[in-house]
């Protein structure tokens, strides 16, 4: 297991910037490449996003819960909330062959995280959507 960064939001857009300041410190601790930490906090800002506008219907607070891990070559990466059971990954891949007037709306940021995290997965487990994230990095310089 090698070092993490464990957070707790409440479901307000207004937190994800001071997530990103804390996960960008995070990359630069562990000299992990600017692609790396741009693209996890890219694919953070998309999902987390998502889930404070559409996953809670009752206007209530809610805590979710943000662990990123470097180990070894691997940064991985989870967001737990306790919302609306959603998948995002059942969602069917754009059609990028069509132009932007005959795309469906939609479904263009969770496209691109896939194609830019080496692994993707969503389950849910006692109420609680999980969405885990794995992109591959160089093992950091020893130090």
């Amino acid at each position: 297991m090698g070092d993490q960064l464990l957070a707790e939001i409440d479901n307000d857009v207004a937190e994800i910037a001071g997530l990103t300041a804390r996960m960008e410190a995070f990359g630069e601790k562990h000299h992990l490449p600017p692609s790396a930490i741009f693209h996890m906090t890219l694919a953070f800002d998309e999902f987390l996003t998502n889930i404070i506008f559409y996953g809670f219907s009752d206007g209530e607070r809610h805590t979710i819960t943000v662990r990123i891990e470097l180990d070894g070559d691997a940064l991985e990466a989870e967001i737990i909330d306790d919302g609306i059971a959603f998948n995002p990954l059942a969602r069917p891949a754009p059609d990028t062959t069509k132009s932007v007037e005959d795309r469906d709306v939609g479904g263009l940021g969770i496209h691109f995280i896939r194609t830019v995290m080496d692994k993707v997965e969503y389950f849910r487990v006692d109420g609680r959507n999980h969405l885990r994230m794995v992109k591959k990095v160089p093992a950091a310089p020893a130090s």
